[in-house]
Order: C-alpha cells, then structure tokens, then sequence
C-alpha cells in the first residue's frame, strides 16, 4: 500500500508588507488527510509551518518565510511515498514551486501531486515546476481515487478534474460531497501544541485554552467579483447537519480536551434552521464551550434574535463583511450587502458582550474621494455603535475572479505578491495611507465613544486575555520581532 505524504507549506509573505499574515491549524488539510486514510490509504502529513512558527528566513530576497525550508521540507518526505503539496493562496505559489522542484531532485521518480484553492486556478505552474497531477476543486474523492490509479499502476483515463503533463481533463463536471459521511479531520496528524502554544491563530485565541478549528459546511451562494469561492464552489452551499457538527465538537472536547472552536466557514449561516438547531444542541447538551467566527458572519443571515441564540451558545466573536461605507463601491464588487443592518448588529452584539470586527476593502476600481469619505464616516459610526476592530486590506485580484482581468488592477510581476497590501499598485502608498489615517480615525472614535473599552483593550493586550485579532496580532508582532532579530544572520534559502 503507497503511503501519502501531505504537505502544508511554510507561510510566505513579501517584506514590504507590514500587516504579513496570521496562520493557523490547517483545518482543510487535516480533513483531506482523514478520508485519504478512510479510503484505505496510509497518511502522514508534514506541516512546515508549525513544526517550527518561529524560525524566519529570507526567500527569494523580497520575502520572507517561516517554518521549514524547501530543503528541509523534502528531507522530511519519505522518497517511497507519494508527496502531495497543498497550496491554498497565491502567497505560497513561488514556495510551492520551490518544494516541488527539492521533492524531484531528491527522488526523481516519486510522484508529486498538487491540490487547494491557489492550485485550482493556476495549474499549469505547478506542473512546469515538477509536479505530476494537480487535483482542481474538491479532494475527498479524487485524491483517493487518483492514489489507486498510481499504487495499480494504472492510466487517469476516466478521472475528471486533473492536471497533468499531458494537459487538463475539464474539472467542470461537478461532483458535490456528503459532507456528514466524511471522516472528522485527523487533527492526530498535527503538531497541535506548537500551535496552541503560538497564542494566536485565524481567529482571537484565548489564553491557556485548547482551541480547535473546524468547517461545518463549504462554499458560498454568493458572486463577489474579488472573490474565488463562487468559482471554487460552483455557487453550491454544502453543510453537515446539525446532528454531526454536534457530534465533531463533542468528538474533539473528549479527546482534545477542546473548550474553544474558531468556525472557518466561508458562510455558516446560510440556513437559519440548522443554526437554530446546532445552538440549541449546545445549550440543551451543556457543552460548555465557546466558538467564534473569524472568516465572518453574512449580515442579512443575522438579527437580534438569532445573535442572542448564538451568544446563549457560547459565541464570543465574529466578524461582518461590510466592505464599503459607499453603496456606488458595493455595486461595482458585485457585493450584495445590507449595510444599514450592521450597526444594529454590531449593538446588539456589544450588549451581549460578543466581540465583533468589520472587513472593508480599500481602492477598488472606480472608487473615488467621496466613496472613501463614506467609508471612514461609517467606519466612525460602527466605533461608536461598538465594533471593536476594523480590518482593511487593499484590494488585490485573485485568480478566475472578475477583479482578475481589471484594468486598474494589473501591474503585478508575479503570484506572490497578490497579497492584501499589493505595494506593486502605482497608487498603493495613497490607498495605505488612507487605510492607516481611517484607522486612526476608528480608535479615536473608540476612545471618545467607549473610553473604559478602550482602556480594557489596552489591559487585554498586555495580559494575553485577548478577544479580537487585533489585541492578538498586538501582541503577535512583539513576539515576531524576537524570532527576526534571532533570524539575523540566516540567510535562508534564495
């Protein structure tokens, strides 16, 4: 029997950018790794992040890398086993490469399969680099049923969304899983505690709390023009029910000891029922548990009733995506959004004493002065309806979304630097000036609107007892800092 060995890449982002990235356990690829193992399929997988979060190293002089090396990386894969490389954004594309090309050079003939969402859409690099097969779209049964094919010694005719050196088989044939029929993700396979010693992940991690993340359901209905889920998804929305998200959380409680979940739906909420009924379940079963929302809530999913249900659950966190103040902005991204409920939302959360942040995005095509003013004015009114972070990447295009092919949105030189903060754009140091100046505008509004909040956000962040991504990424870079200064001197690998 072939045994796979599973790659998670180590986190790359460019030096220029000072925000970089938050990484977290590889929910999705732990979930890979347990129905390969339930197809009968020996798996290990070599996570070259978390074996080692503190160690930086210069790549390729204008990034900089955390984890293990390319080198190290393909020491660690057995040359006997199959290797295959998740690549879930384009900020690990020059990385994967990278990995691809040590697997080959120090065992020529061992096959190297590439999967994940970056992979998906820009196949034909990861095999010009090396690899054998790309998987596009989903894994739970193709990466099994292409496993067989290689340990027979078999062709790929018959299996649709690959890959390969000869060309493509067209992935549009699309195949929706039973979620509730696949194994829970095989989280063994991890280095958990260097994890859960980190401090911090996706979503706000609490003090000396196991935390775990978890998806109980996959993709989005919605067609956001910056966004790749629509085409990732096919528009399906596919969820476990109620009944087997109890089941996980209970799984992990009684053998992690987990107290804490950080949901990563794209959208959790798209049926109010299965909310009503998963709530219900914790609060009728007495988990005792608390989760938070960190990849957010859709607003038009929420009101008063079902937050107050949520919060009665243990939800201590979540995130909304308004994106823009200017309703001219959000029709330009294609984003339908009821920006009026947000402030709403946002005071109910905040008497419930549930956290909230809001997303916006910055320099959109088309956007003027005006649309940016009413963005900061909203921004201040959120502050002083009590959300207590505001997060604003600039907007970058992604692979097969409609931003892909915007005029105002080219310039960049390579996949890697298709990150939040695209200083490649010629009006970059407008726009991150702007996102700077619009956050102190929000702390300000904060501070005369919430003082003693304010004071306790700054308590937070010197205990560790944090509640949002910002008092945790706080806190992060001091640490960060410590892990560069001791890199000085490590060249890395070029």
């Amino acid at each position: 029997m072939i045994e796979l060995a599973l790659i998670r890449p180590p986190v790359v982002h460019l030096k220029a950018d000072f925000y970089g990235s938050i990484p977290g356990i590889p929910s999705g690829m732990a979930y890979l790794a347990a129905a390969v193992r339930d197809a009968g399929f020996p798996v290990r997988i070599i996570d070259a992040y978390g074996l080692n979060p503190h160690r930086f190293y210069n790549f390729r002089n204008r990034y900089r890398a955390r984890g293990l090396t390319p080198a190290e990386t393909a020491r660690l894969t057995p040359s006997d086993a199959v290797a295959g490389v998740s690549v879930h954004c384009a900020g690990e594309h020059s990385m994967a490469c990278a990995i691809i090309r040590e697997l080959k050079a120090s065992a020529p003939r061992r096959p190297v399969i590439v999967g994940g969402y970056h992979a998906t859409f820009v196949p034909g690099d990861f095999i010009a680099a090396g690899a054998d097969y790309v998987i596009m779209g989903e894994g739970e049964r193709r990466l099994p049923a292409l496993l067989s094919r290689i340990e027979r010694g078999e062709g790929i005719d018959g299996l649709e969304g690959l890959a390969f050196k000869g060309g493509i088989v067209d992935r549009r044939t699309k195949y929706t899983v039973d979620l509730d029929s696949m194994p829970f993700a095989a989280v063994d396979l991890l280095p958990l505690e260097n994890y859960w010693k980190l401090g911090y992940g996706h979503g706000p991690v609490m003090r000396n709390v196991r935390y775990m993340n978890i998806l109980t359901s996959r993709g989005c209905p919605y067609k956001c023009s910056f966004c790749q889920a629509p085409e990732m998804s096919g528009g399906h929305w596919l969820s476990k029910s109620a009944g087997r998200v109890l089941e996980e959380i209970r799984w992990h409680i009684e053998t992690y000891g987990i107290r804490d979940f950080h949901i990563q739906d794209e959208n959790f909420a798209v049926s109010r029922r299965r909310v009503e009924d998963i709530c219900n379940g914790l609060i009728d079963g007495d988990y005792d548990i608390t989760f938070c929302f960190p990849s957010g809530l859709k607003m038009e999913t929420l009101d008063g009733e079902l937050l107050r249900l949520l919060a009665r659950a243990g939800m201590r966190y979540f995130s909304l995506s308004p994106e823009s103040g200017s309703r001219r902005v959000l029709e330009l991204m294609n984003k339908t959004a009821d920006i009026d409920r947000v402030p709403g939302l946002v005071s109910i959360a905040s008497s419930l004493r549930v956290s909230t942040c809001c997303f916006f995005v910055a320099g959109t095509p088309g956007e003027t002065d005006a649309d940016r003013r009413d963005t900061r004015r909203y921004i201040r009114k959120l502050a002083r309806c009590g959300v207590e972070e505001v997060v604003m990447p600039i907007m970058t295009p992604f692979p097969a979304t409609q931003a892909m092919s915007e005029p105002g949105l080219q310039g960049f030189g390579e996949m890697d630097e298709l990150c939040f903060s695209p200083v490649w754009r010629p009006d970059y140091a407008g726009l991150d000036l702007f996102r700077r100046v619009t956050y102190l505008h929000f702390y300000m509004a904060r501070l005369f609107s919430h003082p003693l909040s304010f004071l306790v956000m700054l308590c937070r962040m010197i205990t560790g007892k944090c509640r949002t991504k910002g008092e945790m990424t706080a806190r992060r870079m001091v640490r960060d800092t410590q892990d560069r200064l001791a890199a000085l001197g490590h060249p890395g690998e070029e």
